[in-house]
């Protein structure tokens, strides 16, 4: 291959960084604070850092799932705007409003009526699941708001405004920061909750978040709102259409999600302090891992809405060079992140064996970020061309196939310590990709699916 194909021209990353840099520096921010927050509950000790990192991971699925189901919809989202067919725009918009109202709803029942049971599959440590469970008891409301908003906000990104959400996610987040000092610690006279205190402040900036993205929707929106009278109002070809989508991309998600709580209960089999540590690598790891976002929006832009426009050849171009480039930042983020385990697991108030294996788990991930990268560069190209059988067998169905039952297999027939566990289940992300690769090169993707006829009303 020409090393040249795989560089474009100024124009081409003039338009990668306006699309791409504000969600990730969005996201950098957002991981900031988040990395304060983990902290700063890190503070409390290691049950309630655990109690913290176990509900999250239940969120995690619940989070994935909303983007998979929605995801469906983006993709013709991407496309419609590409082609101005804007009408259409709308009801792909409806239907991410639906189907995260259905989420919301079903994750607040599950969290509500099997918590408990759902956090004993990661510790049988009273204090962690007390803790777990005073903080779940909040958090499930905020499942409503967030959801709301990843709707308007994902289907602005689909159509090329990012800088107000970048605005906005700021607002939110500094909400919750200065909320969470308030009430964690008990400052200004307000009694110190804890878990609860952090609980409640993730609630109130997920409300504050919703209502800045509503005032956003109502001045900038105007493309896809929708009157909420017309929320139904889907033609039966395009609903027919986003769901025979959706359903391999939310499966997709699930499983995803899943499998990755499952390497999260395995490394819970090694003790507390595997658990902080897995906590711990995971929030200083997502201070690199936000390049991901901005390369699942720049393939949305520079891919799918090129597809939209029937500029096949175009597409295939700006995919090569947008893998190449995905590659490139994350080996610099791979740098990053080496020298941040260093010093980083350090702030937190864990035992130093649970230290110890939060930087070798950091330094795993900072070798392995140029493959992941690449991982997600492919997914999200396979993805903008509605090509979701690649995306399924490379993603969930390589992870359950492969990883999934490695990592049980180590936790419960082997006693190798969790950073050993855990290098081996990275490197599996090495055939995941050559894998990938194979099916990228088959083009099933490089199709226009707004031109598709059966989504056209007779």
């Amino acid at each position: 291959m020409n090393i040249k194909s795989l560089i474009g021209d100024r124009a081409f990353y003039k338009q990668l960084i306006a699309v791409a840099a504000p969600l990730v520096l969005q996201q950098l921010i957002t991981t900031s604070v988040q990395l304060v927050d983990n902290i700063m509950v890190g503070t409390l000790g290691k049950s309630a850092i655990g109690s913290v990192s176990i509900v999250n991971q239940l969120y995690f699925i619940v989070i994935l799932i909303t983007f998979g189901a929605m995801g469906g919809a983006g993709v013709f989202s991407a496309q419609y705007f590409g082609s101005k067919d804007y009408e259409k725009l709308k009801q792909t918009f409806r239907f991410k409003l639906l189907v995260g109202l259905m989420v919301a709803i079903l994750s607040f029942v599950l969290f509500s009526f099997f918590g408990e049971s759902l956090l004993r599959l990661f510790t049988d440590n009273p204090t962690t699941i007390a803790g777990g469970l005073s903080y779940l008891n909040i958090a499930k409301w905020s499942a409503f708001p967030w959801i709301l908003s990843v709707a308007i906000s994902n289907t602005f990104r689909e159509t090329g405004i990012t800088k107000p959400l970048l605005k906005i996610s700021i607002a939110a987040i500094l909400t919750n920061t200065a909320l969470n000092f308030v009430l964690i610690f008990g400052l200004f006279g307000f009694p110190a909750l804890g878990v609860v205190g952090a609980a409640i402040a993730t609630l109130i900036s997920r409300f504050v978040e919703l209502g800045l993205t509503l005032i956003l929707l109502k001045k900038r929106g105007k493309l896809f709102n929708t009157k909420l009278l017309q929320l139904f109002h889907i033609e039966k070809k395009i609903l027919a259409a986003i769901i025979v989508m959706a359903i391999p991309l939310t499966l997709n998600e699930a499983l995803w999600s899943t499998g990755q709580t499952v390497f999260f209960h395995a490394y819970s089999t090694r003790g507390d302090d595997a658990l902080a540590a897995m906590s711990i690598t995971g929030t200083i790891s997502q201070l690199v891992f936000v390049t991901f976002g901005g390369i699942a929006t720049a393939v949305a832009v520079l891919v799918g809405n090129t597809l939209g426009r029937n500029q096949l050849a175009e597409a295939k171009d700006n995919a090569k060079k947008l893998i190449a480039f995905s590659v490139f930042i994350a080996a610099l983020a791979g740098i990053i992140l080496f020298a941040l385990s260093f010093f980083m697991p350090g702030l937190y108030n864990v035992s130093d064996e649970a230290i110890h294996i939060a930087e070798f788990n950091l330094r795993v991930n900072a070798l392995f970020i140029p493959v992941f990268s690449f991982n997600v560069a492919l997914y999200f190209t396979l993805r903008s061309g509605g090509d979701t059988k690649s995306t399924f067998l490379m993603d969930a169905g390589f992870m359950w196939f492969v990883p999934v039952p490695i990592s049980l297999i180590l936790a419960y027939l082997t006693s190798l310590p969790v950073i050993y566990m855990f290098l081996i289940v990275q490197m599996l992300d090495i055939p995941k990709m050559l894998f990938g690769l194979s099916r990228y090169r088959k083009g099933h993707w490089i199709k226009n699916l707004a031109l598709d006829t059966d989504l056209h009303a007779d």
